[in-house]
């Protein structure tokens, strides 16, 4: 953790709650990743989950280290154009696509990762009013169970993404696609989960994958230019054993390896990690309100809530804790963590050991950065965070302003016989 001087310079700055992210985390996880795989494989290309975070700032810095996009939205498609990005770094999946969304895709040359053939032929409508020729794949269901969390478990039998390889489903969208005139496939893609811990799901995703390619050559004569893996690597926020890019890599590429002998070429390998990149490089920084003691719990009350930070609310999930300027003192005190929202699940931790707590204290919610702010709302009138930068060269700067009131009002109407 940065030093407790500087977080604390941020919160009498900024106020709090708000997000802070360290710029050389960022450049090393994303250099950690991308050489884990390039030094194994001879064409690599990693497209940032835009979905993980979405602030421009970060965005910038791993699209200056080479990174592309995978994005989700039409919103998320227009931060990559607005950076910058071309279209051939940037695929654009999501299983409920809108047409004004393939649209944009299509004018910025985008791929598109289609969900089934009903999104295939919605595609293949629109590139035809427009002239253009759809590049495309397919997101692929290899039946894999990635061992995470049942919400963000999406390469199960029964998820709602992508086409079933089972009972031929997958194949026949394939052939399809090559049927069809404003369509050109390029690729394959699949994506089975997020915060996946060890790499057996990931191999079992390959090799089916990969089989599957196979069988798209001898059967259709279709030659992939890239295959695409997804993302979904976990983190320790526990400080658990979790794989690492090294092992992810150490794993997978042998089983391309293996199949492109039977394929007859290599097509390149796309990775789509987001969590990975970015969840060790933010926090949240939220100021004691009230330390609270009843019968039963001893309760530490926050200015944040789960309208900052989700996670814990919606999975369950657990993120370390710490009280800026106590890291050494002894975890002899037994806390729940609770937010500012009017609801009894808005609560970062149960039964958490820290240090003696006190009005006025300064907590740091540590891996914050992946689905984080892209997850924040105004719950309770409350006002999205700021963002703050911790720069790889000394210092700070503010990324996001603390969102005004008024701000809320900005779109909102009273009918005039209401007023």
């Amino acid at each position: 953790m940065e030093s407790s001087t500087t977080l604390t310079k941020i919160a009498q700055e900024f106020g709090t709650p708000v997000y802070v992210y360290y710029e050389e985390r960022l450049i090393q996880n994303y250099r950690e990743f991308y050489s884990a795989f390039k030094k194994r494989y001879p064409s690599v290309k990693i497209l940032y989950a835009y979905k993980a975070n979405t602030s421009l700032a970060l965005c910038n810095i791993l699209k200056k280290e080479g990174a592309g996009a995978d994005v989700v939205s039409g919103g998320e498609l227009l931060t990559a154009l607005k950076l910058g990005l071309e279209g051939k770094d940037i695929m654009y999946t999501n299983n409920s696509k809108t047409r004004e969304e393939i649209g944009i895709a299509l004018d910025a040359e985008a791929v598109i990762n289609a969900d089934s053939v009903v999104d295939l032929l919605m595609i293949q409508e629109e590139a035809a009013k427009k002239k253009k020729n759809a590049k495309i794949s397919f997101r692929i269901n290899p039946g894999v169970d990635p061992k995470t969390h049942a919400k963000i478990a999406t390469g199960l039998k029964g998820s709602k993404f992508g086409v079933h390889i089972e009972g031929d489903d997958a194949f026949k969208a394939y052939k399809m696609a090559t049927e069809l005139g404003a369509i050109k496939v390029v690729g394959v893609q699949t994506h089975i989960g997020s915060q996946i811990k060890e790499v057996a799901p990931f191999v079992d995703a390959a090799e089916k994958v990969m089989e599957f390619a196979l069988r798209l050559k001898t059967d259709l004569g279709l030659k992939l230019e890239y295959v695409d893996l997804g993302g979904g690597l976990g983190i320790p926020y526990q400080e658990e054993k979790t794989a690492k890019p090294e092992d992810l890599a150490a794993a997978v590429v042998p089983v391309l390896e293996k199949w492109n002998k039977l394929l007859g070429y290599a097509p390149a390998l796309w990775l789509e990690p987001g969590r990975y990149l970015v969840a060790s490089t933010g926090m949240v920084l939220t100021r004691v309100q009230t330390v609270k003691e009843t019968p039963y719990k001893k309760f530490v009350n926050t200015d944040a809530g789960f309208n900052t930070l989700i996670r814990p609310a919606m999975y369950d999930a657990y993120h370390r804790i710490e009280i800026v300027g106590k890291e050494k003192e002894p975890n002899n005190e037994k806390y729940d963590v609770a937010g500012n929202v009017c609801e009894s699940g808005d609560l970062f931790a149960k039964d958490r050991m820290l240090p003696k707590a006190r009005a006025g204290d300064l907590l740091a919610i540590m891996d914050a950065g992946a689905y984080g702010y892209s997850m924040a709302s105004r719950y309770n009138t409350r006002l999205m965070p700021p963002e703050v930068l911790i720069r790889s060269g000394g210092g700070y700067e503010l990324i996001r302003e603390r969102e005004k009131l008024e701000d809320q009002y900005k779109y909102q109407r009273i009918p005039k016989d209401l007023q």
